[in-house]
């Protein structure tokens, strides 16, 4: 009994980490899953880091700053061979100093010290914090223009997956009712009650039907692939899909968000490089000022004939250092016309993105409006071709009708469910063109 207790114990614990791998994922998940894990993001984020720590660098210049030395030479010193005639012209106190002389072969030099700057004032300096101050902004707001551009290319793919499934369904639905029926017309004509051809054209509409969707399921495994890749999700992983999602999909009269330019990441990027080329200028300009620096060198050093360390000797040293610019040939004019010349470029840049967003948000509004308009109008066509297929079906099992006549109204449904799919990924897609052109793709996650 205990060990019966056991095993279903294990068993349930195997049956919910079964339950757990085959995970179905919602749209919400999908945009949580690649906001956190996919690579675009990531690498957004380490450039964004990095940025960070690119500010710190540029402040630490103006720092101060302590570094530290040590050095050791020897230089070698020849021999010195004095005549002997030379030795005996001499004065007699000298003698001893060359029988000295004699023995020294080098000349040992051993130095340590530290030096200390601190600058007092760069115009450079302070327009170079501002830069890296203002780039740090920029990659905060590419950062989120990233992940709007991630949870759009996510949205519509998986929206795009969904109505290939729908799609999928159609078509294997009609393919099981003509399966059905191709069977019932082969038992007839081997009664003698169908035609030859009226089989063979029913099995070449089979053909045609089954290599569609042979096409689609293909089509739907890379799409998936695509998906998993922008979504993050690990190659061994499988992506599983509530395929009756559209069945459950329902719409109202579509909703116009207003357009506001200055909270679009795009348009928040392009200020943010304008602002930088603008500092640039200011920078090259800065090259005009000078820049003062205090330092102080505080250094021990020993010379001697042997080497040794000790008996140091301190040679201290205080003072202002200053850099004025006076002439370069026409280089920081140059420098400075460049970056006035680029901020021109982004200007024009600026003003034709701000016309191209505008339009945007006109053209997203005039797609979701048309979307929904023609949405409606395939759905009724669809339910139109369901009740003429119905009727069809019902006088060609009376007898009533032929088998032409129900393969073009099969074949009519089939457009007609196609088609009210295509205009639904349609619709759905415009309005994610339109979250996007005001600003709000992120409500998605919601």
């Amino acid at each position: 009994m205990k060990q019966l207790a056991i095993l279903l114990l294990l068993g349930l614990f195997l049956a919910s980490t079964e339950g757990k791998s085959q995970e179905v994922y919602s749209l919400n998940d999908l945009l949580q899953q690649a906001v956190e894990n996919s690579h675009r993001m990531k690498k957004a984020q380490l450039q964004q880091t990095e940025s960070t720590y690119k500010t710190k660098e540029v402040i630490a210049n103006g720092l101060p700053q302590i570094e530290g030395s040590l050095n050791y030479s020897r230089m070698g010193i020849p021999e010195i061979s004095i005549p002997q005639e030379m030795q005996e012209m001499l004065p007699e106190e000298i003698a001893p100093l060359l029988s000295g002389l004699a023995g020294i072969n080098a000349l040992h030099t051993t130095s340590a010290g530290v030096t200390v700057s601190q600058l007092l004032f760069s115009q450079s300096y302070l327009t170079g914090i501002k830069q890296a101050q203002k780039a740090e902004e920029l990659y905060q707001t590419l950062l989120q223009k990233t992940e709007e551009d991630i949870i759009h290319d996510v949205a519509a793919s998986y929206y795009q997956v969904l109505m290939n499934y729908s799609n999928l369904k159609v078509l294997s639905d009609n393919i099981l009712n003509l399966e059905k029926l191709y069977n019932i017309l082969k038992l007839h004509y081997e009664n003698d009650f169908v035609k030859q051809t009226d089989v063979s054209r029913l099995k070449v509409t089979l053909t045609n039907l089954r290599t569609q969707r042979e096409t689609l399921e293909n089509g739907i495994r890379i799409q998936k692939r695509i998906l998993k890749i922008i979504s993050g999700i690990p190659d061994d992983k499988e992506l599983l899909l509530d395929t009756l999602l559209v069945n459950k999909m329902e719409f109202g009269q579509p909703e116009l968000a207003g357009f506001a330019l200055e909270i679009l990441p795009e348009y928040q990027l392009l200020k943010k490089q304008n602002e930088l080329a603008g500092l640039q200028v200011r920078s090259g300009k800065a090259a005009y000022y000078p820049s003062l620096v205090a330092f102080g060198q505080f250094n021990y050093s020993s010379y001697g004939t042997e080497m040794k360390f000790n008996d140091f000797n301190n040679m201290n040293t205080i003072g202002l250092k200053a850099v004025i610019p006076i002439f370069s040939s026409g280089m920081r004019k140059n420098q400075v016309r460049q970056a006035q010349l680029k901020m021109q470029q982004n200007q024009e840049e600026f003003e034709l993105t701000q016309k191209y967003l505008e339009t945007g948000y006109q053209n997203a509004v005039n797609s979701l409006l048309s979307s929904w308009s023609n949405l409606q109008d395939q759905q009724e066509n669809k339910e139109l071709a369901n009740q003429v297929y119905g009727q069809v079906k019902l006088q060609f099992d009376e007898g009533m009708a032929s088998l032409t006549d129900l393969l073009n109204v099969e074949s009519s449904l089939l457009e007609a469910e196609n088609l009210y799919n295509q205009q639904l990924l349609k619709y759905k897609l415009a309005e994610i063109e339109l979250l996007k052109a005001t600003g709000k793709l992120k409500t998605l996650m919601n």
